[in-house]
């Protein structure tokens, strides 16, 4: 199941590079080339590259591959590539473009830092001896002038749009170029110096992204705008014999012609499902013209790349990745019309075992995991992103979800430990952990801080990966101590509002976070818990009892000093006028969840309030991960599946659906917020609702947030049964409550094979389980199951 990732390179060569171009001068692509002669054959050939921020390397004209892994400047991932096929005696060129956004002018601090580009190529030759190829100042270096340099931004929470021109390619990859025109390089900094602006090279930790042609499920319309377009229906029916195998000759029968003047021609393709990746065409424009494409994850459609084409055979592809699912191609200003010989989309995400699923008596509980499952998948990239539309960043609350979710759909354990670690390597020097990834930046939630602690906790779990453990610890004691810091005089943490922060709980305007923040507080206290488990584990046992007796006292303060008078339940907060009077679910889930709540009291509390609709809704899918827990931890599955079902909208007379809700609306993946009681008919919009920033025209809105996928995970952990929490020590536990579902089965990969299960009810109520495991693992499971468990060896029952 996994791929071998390479060992870290001992020595470097090379230096760090760029041109000469003024520091922060926004949106570069830099072309940088070396010709050289090899005289005898090469038997290997490895290329070792990176660059702040991105890279396409040819080699011979040929793509050899793109990165690198994004990554906060003081731990840069370098990649390997393997280059021996496209190496050959006799004269050689290695060209690589790199990109460097170049302003600070990012919401969530990514994409910062100079121009910089880093290559070594090591050239093993047949007779044994080694030839290395370097970054240095004998590269040529150009700025490219195939990408117009002044262009708007896509949104301030992402990079530039693009305007390639076609006609500016001039076969600069190619070994018999001519760059005696071009520059010489500047050597920007060292390899590995420790006060360059990259001191570490790091190989990639995970493997490569799974690339696969991905094309159109059917198109929404053509605007023919005083132009036409002629055969993209037939060209459509093609594509999908094609890809059935029926045959089909694809795609040279699209016609698109814009020689009428103003004219506009295009069409508006629906891929069917959120798709990340790159656009590739292929255009036959005999006197050129234009092609633009516009995206969007709704047909709220917006223009991200143009295309200035070439007379003649136009090859066209834009460099930054792209999300949507609605994609329009349009065209002006041929002289005479173009063909389209090719259209598709190179999809990308983490390259998963997808042999796991779930399937039960229930059509829409089956439906919702794998919606969940595919949410997850495309927010799987070189990191765990929140959203592959808006940011594409790494928030530390929506990857321990979707952690969740890949433990047990995928059996994954790389993608999310890279995750944690580069948490780890951004820690604020007080010991706070960044709210995101993967580069430093300022913003500071408290409660992601313990979320990031929970996920570390989980993954030892999963994993007893003790190198990781190790590796990570010295954040953990940072992180403690950070916590500690902020108490009150009776232990509080205290202050969760103060200027700069940001207390975020949940997506919920109602809950009252000013100062002692009693959430906050009941994270700290399940973190003080966890923290001395993992203590326990580095054999410091002082250390461990330490935070268990302060997780005690902090206990005692939050139930002494927070709660409503006279009463079982919480309040959100003691804020300068003394105790809040708002009480909200997500401060007493938190509660239950994390411990603070004595069993009966969360029994009252559930019975009194929940369920009594006392409480505003939840319209946020990321706290839902904590209720559908708490729910099923207090043996009430069947109204966690009723809530994944539906939703209960605060009164006993209002239930309305919500992941279900959310399908009925056509959800292909889960949105970042949803509101029931909205009218049908709406989809997420700055206009229509279902968003935090309703009316707010400058932040794009979400259809694809990974933090909504708990349902995957709490199907087959607790209706099918196969917990893998503990995995880490070869143990399946068998805990399951069928609700009332008839029957259930699904299977999970896992680093040590297969896991399978089926449950069905049998005449009389009673029911039967069926395990298969891999043979090295062992199986604890509930009394009064009546279990069969098989192994490649036998059966033991």
């Amino acid at each position: 199941m996994k791929a071998e990732l390479h060992k870290k390179k001992a020595s470097w060569q090379a230096s760090w590079i760029w041109g000469d171009i003024p520091p922060n001068t926004p949106n570069v692509y830099l072309e940088a080339r070396k010709s050289f002669d090899l005289e005898k054959p090469a038997s290997r050939a490895r290329l070792f590259v990176s660059a702040n921020q991105k890279y396409q390397v040819y080699l011979n004209g040929s793509f050899a591959g793109g990165g690198p892994s994004p990554a906060d400047l003081q731990w840069k991932y370098y990649d390997e590539i393997d280059v021996t096929g496209l190496i050959r005696s006799g004269r050689n060129a290695l060209a690589i473009v790199a990109y460097n956004f170049g302003t600070s002018d990012i919401v969530t601090g990514q994409m910062q830092g100079p121009g910089g580009l880093i290559a070594e190529l090591e050239i093993e030759m047949g007779d044994g001896t080694l030839a290395v190829i370097a970054t240095d100042t004998d590269w040529k270096v150009r700025r490219s002038p195939r990408w117009m340099a002044q262009v708007s931004r896509q949104h301030l929470w992402n990079g530039f749009r693009e305007i390639y021109l076609a006609e500016k390619e001039d076969g600069w990859e190619e070994p018999d170029y001519d760059d005696a025109s071009w520059a010489g390089a500047s050597v920007v900094a060292a390899a590995l110096d420790p006060d360059s602006p990259w001191p570490r090279l790091l190989p990639r930790e995970i493997p490569p992204l799974e690339r696969v042609l991905a094309k159109p499920a059917a198109i929404v319309r053509t605007d023919s705008n005083f132009g036409v377009s002629a055969g993209e229906c037939r060209m459509l029916a093609e594509a999908a014999q094609a890809s059935a195998g029926a045959g089909g000759s694809g795609w040279d029968s699209w016609t698109l012609d814009a020689s009428a003047p103003g004219s506009l021609p295009g069409v508006v393709f629906d891929f069917g499902k959120e798709t990340v990746g790159y656009p590739e065409l292929e255009v036959h424009a005999p006197e050129g013209g234009v092609i633009q494409l516009s995206y969007g994850e709704s047909l709220e459609l917006q223009l991200y790349d143009t295309f200035i084409l070439r007379p003649g055979m136009n090859r066209l592809k834009p460099f930054g990745r792209r999300a949507f699912r609605f994609l329009q191609v349009s065209c002006q200003a041929t002289p005479v019309p173009l063909k389209v010989a090719h259209f598709a989309v190179e999809s990308v995400h983490y390259p998963f075992d997808r042999s796991g699923y779930f399937r039960s008596s229930d059509e829409r509980l089956n439906r919702i995991w794998e919606v969940g499952v595919y949410t997850t998948l495309v927010n799987s990239q070189d990191h765990l992103e929140d959203c592959p539309l808006r940011e594409e960043a790494l928030w530390v609350a929506d990857a321990v979800v979707m952690g969740k979710v890949i433990y047990h759909a995928f059996g994954d354990e790389r993608l999310l430990r890279k995750c944690l670690l580069q948490g780890a390597r951004i820690q604020n020097p007080d010991g706070s952990i960044p709210g995101t990834g993967p580069e430093r930046n300022s913003f500071l939630l408290p409660d992601f801080c313990a979320h990031w602690l929970f996920g570390v906790h989980a993954h030892w779990l999963y994993t007893k990966d003790r190198g990781f453990l190790g590796e990570i610890w010295p954040a953990v004691e940072r992180l403690m101590a950070w916590f500690r810091d902020q108490e009150d005089s009776s232990g509080l943490f205290a202050r969760a509002d103060r200027p700069g922060w940001w207390c975020f709980i949940d997506w919920a305007d109602y809950i009252d976070r000013r100062d002692r923040v009693t959430a906050v507080s009941c994270f700290y206290y399940k973190a003080l818990g966890l923290a001395a488990d993992l203590a326990a584990e580095m054999d410091l046992h002082d250390l461990a009892r330490q935070w268990r007796e302060h997780a005690a006292r902090l206990r005692t303060a939050i139930r002494g000093q927070m709660r409503k008078p006279g009463d079982i339940v919480f309040a959100d907060c003691i804020g300068p006028e003394g105790l809040s009077a708002q009480i909200t679910a997500q401060t007493n889930f938190a509660a239950v969840w994390s411990g603070v709540m004595d069993p009966q009291e969360a029994d009252r509390f559930l019975d009194e309030w929940y369920e009594a609709g006392k409480l505003p809704p939840l319209k946020g899918a990321f706290f839902y991960h904590v209720v559908l827990e708490t729910l099923i931890g207090k043996g009430r599955t069947r109204r966690a599946l009723d809530l994944i079902r539906e939703y209960w909208g605060g009164m006993l007379d209002l239930i309305r659906e919500y992941w279900g809700g959310m399908l009925d609306r056509g959800a292909t993946t889960w949105w970042e917020t949803f509101d029931p009681a909205l009218p049908f008919s709406t989809v997420p919009s700055p206009y229509q609702g279902h968003t935090p920033t309703y009316l707010i025209d400058h932040i794009p809105v979400s259809f694809s947030h990974g933090w909504g996928a708990s349902p995957s995970y709490i199907l087959t952990q607790y209706v099918l049964g196969l917990d893998l929490r503990r995995l880490g020590d070869r143990e399946v536990r068998i805990e399951f409550d069928p609700g009332d579902l008839s029957e259930a089965e699904g299977a999970v990969p896992t680093r040590y094979g297969l896991i399978e299960a089926r449950w069905n009810r049998k005449e009389g109520g009673g029911l039967r389980y069926e395990l298969t495991i891999p043979q090295c693992l062992t199986v604890k499971a509930e009394q009064g199951t009546e279990l069969v468990v098989s192994t490649r060896e036998g059966m033991i029952v």
